[in-house]
């Protein structure tokens, strides 16, 4: 059962308000005269309908003498001047359906029935079996100098369904532009547009009888049911799935609702939204599906309209709300949610493995994404064996690399301390490039790069016939000289001896 606490704060300021509103009924305070089409007997005059018997009519109402379909029925008042009408309560005959596709009028100045051909109604029932009462409202309020009920059913033959208007109570309510001593409370206000200075304003329509059907209609707004007295939930639950959040809507009348309230406001309704990475969780006022929460204890109550996302999985709500609340105006109370992709919370062995601490945003923003990881470290005694000392979050929401296993050493750790056993393929690469870098040599520095700037090979046969005359006669030169060195010597250990 929905008991919030700040929802029944919200409903008690809207029945605190009291509808002291400067309305009356202008048809019993403030008409200038009546009009119907024909009288079936001499008593069931136009005035009839603005008696206030309400439901206990006792056949006594206004209607129209039987006619043929070609001919139009209708029944109109007119006001002493031109006024904002606000509600108007419609009552016709228990168990007869001859007001069959009745239209309502509200027009600007006095005009004839015939008139009305060229002018737009207000509201148009063409249900085959209308309802027995009938109640318009017009939240911002109507201008009009009459008010006409009109059936028109024109191409029907059988004469039990001719045309007829038998209209036993008609309440039209609102102010008046001008003061007048029978009706001095009757002044509108604020330029005749609001009620009271109220944005929101309660009605109620009390049912006339037990049979049949009441409908509810809001001209160009949306109904919100708020009380109805009953002694079943099978009522209160098809009241509200017949009304809440309608335009219009049509509920069966039962002995229980007999001379009940139904208590409610026109409001604009709130369209349903799609958020980005969100999921819905409860709607309570939606276009297609309307849920409620209610209590039965024979006085029902509903609550304003709310809905409650929750941000899909892998996201998480960084901005907004995650419960709106429809209010008047068709406005979602609360700023839109904005849910943002985040990796869960990395699992490790807590037992072996230690996470270095370290402060990163938790989600990444639809339009900036960052790289965010996370270090660990094996505890004391203990060594990698497996997985990755070092995750990074993608923008998927995905933590890359394997969860890291660390196992006790089998001998003392103390002769491996030194040792450097590198698992983590991304350590292993930066060591590797490291030691790249170390072992490079330049190729400038090479003696063979310095020889091929000094010493050059010419394939010209110039050149090679050059180098081997050269080459031949500073070899043959040596040489003579070597000997001719050694002629002195030799010529006199032959001419002298040795």
């Amino acid at each position: 059962m929905f008991r919030g606490i700040e929802y029944t704060s919200i409903l008690l300021i809207f029945f605190g308000r009291k509808l002291n509103c400067q309305m009356c009924n202008l048809g019993m305070l403030h008409r200038y005269n009546t009009g119907i089409s024909s009288v079936y007997e001499s008593t069931l005059t136009a005035d009839k309908a603005l008696n206030v018997l309400y439901s206990n009519y006792r056949e006594d109402c206004a209607g129209t003498t039987e006619i043929n379909s070609y001919q139009n029925a209708w029944w109109h008042v007119t006001f002493k001047s031109l006024s904002t009408i606000f509600k108007i309560n419609l009552i016709f005959r228990e168990k007869y359906f001859r007001h069959e596709k009745y239209y309502v009028f509200i027009t600007n100045g006095t005009v004839s029935p015939e008139e009305l051909n060229a002018l737009n109604p207000v509201y148009h029932d063409e249900h085959v079996k209308p309802s027995y009462q009938n109640t318009i409202v017009f939240p911002g309020g109507h201008h009009g100098l009459q008010v006409y009920i009109l059936v028109n059913r024109t191409g029907i033959n059988n004469a039990d369904h001719g045309n007829y208007v038998e209209l036993c109570e008609a309440e039209v309510y609102g102010c008046i532009h001008v003061t007048y001593d029978e009706a001095p409370a009757c002044k509108c206000r604020n330029g005749n547009n609001t009620m009271d200075d109220q944005d929101l304003v309660l009605w109620d329509s009390r049912i006339a009888y037990s049979t049949g059907t009441v409908t509810l209609h809001c001209y160009k707004y949306y109904l919100s049911i708020m009380n109805l007295t009953s002694q079943t939930e099978s009522e209160l639950v098809s009241i509200l799935e017949a009304c809440d959040g309608k335009q219009q809507c049509t509920i069966p009348t039962s002995q229980n609702l007999k001379d009940s309230s139904v208590r409610f406001y026109c409001t604009d309704r709130c369209i349903n939204e799609a958020y980005n990475n969100t999921i819905p969780i409860s709607q309570l006022m939606t276009d297609l599906n309307i849920s409620y929460y209610f209590e039965v204890n024979n006085n029902f109550t509903a609550f304003f309209k709310s809905r409650k996302l929750n941000c899909s999985e892998r996201y998480v709500l960084t901005n907004g709300n995650l419960t709106l609340q429809c209010q008047q105006e068709g406005r979602w109370i609360g700023e839109a949610p904005v849910c943002n992709v985040t990796c869960q919370e990395p699992i490790h062995e807590n037992r072996t493995t230690i996470r270095q601490p370290a402060s990163f945003p938790n989600y990444f923003s639809d339009y900036i994404f960052q790289t965010y990881n996370v270090s660990y470290t094996c505890r004391k005694h203990h060594r990698i064996v497996k997985g990755n000392l070092t995750r990074v979050c993608n923008e998927s929401g995905d933590w890359t690399g394997d969860l890291p296993v660390c196992k006790r050493c089998k001998c003392p750790c103390d002769r491996l301390k030194y040792q450097n056993f590198i698992t983590d393929p991304q350590v292993l690469q930066r060591r590797i490039d490291e030691i790249e870098k170390k072992l490079k040599i330049s190729e400038k520095a090479l003696s063979a790069t310095v020889r091929k700037k000094t010493c050059a090979k010419d394939e010209r046969k110039s050149a090679k016939g050059i180098g081997s005359v050269l080459g031949i006669g500073i070899i043959v030169f040596v040489v003579s000289i070597i000997v001719c060195s050694d002629t002195p010597m030799l010529y006199r250990h032959i001419r002298y001896g040795p």
